[in-house]
């Protein structure tokens, strides 16, 4: 599960800044630390005073261009969690809502209301899918239940050093993906107040 890319970190953090398109917004003016620990890739974003307003954590799969990660900035009141797939990864050519499915640490898999919203790009720059993880609005009513609901996500995923997702479309198939999370919650513990 060790990424083989530390030698492309830069590379790849400018990558998936563009891709993810959170933390890239008015107030925020530049890349103030880049940091790697475990199998994560850490990039802090500041504003024009100097403070922290955003945050990107995202790992690779070692032989695979498929990334999976977590970004959060004080604009938004969730983190954006993605799975992104490039090239041969891709799995659709069109938008789709997928079901979703996770295990931790080889857990039985599980839903809690998960569900992969797809966005595809197929231009000459780009050809991907980026997925993002998010909580359907059935039994989560409330924006205070909502930011409960992810904070309660963000928990489990610090804690844990595995895993796995299983996205699913009737006319796509199955989809399962291995990522580790070692390095992620060291990480994000300075800036959990960010995700919240």
């Amino acid at each position: 599960m060790n990424v083989k890319w530390r030698g492309r970190v830069s590379f790849f953090g400018k990558v998936f800044v563009f891709l993810t398109g959170i933390v890239v917004a008015q107030g925020v003016q530049a890349v103030s630390q880049q940091k790697v620990m475990g199998d994560y890739h850490l990039t802090i974003y500041e504003d024009a005073q100097g403070s922290v307003d955003g945050i990107e954590l995202f790992t690779k799969l070692a032989d695979r261009e498929a990334f999976f990660g977590v970004s959060c900035t004080r604009m938004s009141p969730f983190p954006l969690l993605q799975v992104l797939l490039f090239n041969d990864e891709v799995i659709s050519e069109s938008p789709r809502l997928l079901k979703l499915r996770y295990s931790l640490e080889g857990s039985t898999l599980q839903s809690d209301g998960l569900q992969g919203v797809l966005k595809a790009t197929d231009s000459v720059e780009e050809h991907s899918n980026k997925i993002r993880i998010e909580f359907g609005s059935v039994g989560l009513g409330s924006m205070q239940a909502m930011q409960e609901a992810y904070d309660e996500l963000l928990d489990k995923l610090a804690a844990s050093k595995t895993l796995k997702l299983e996205l699913s479309h009737r006319t796509l198939g199955n989809f399962e993906y291995g990522f580790s999370l070692k390095g992620l919650g060291s990480l994000l513990t300075p800036y959990r107040d960010i995700c919240r």
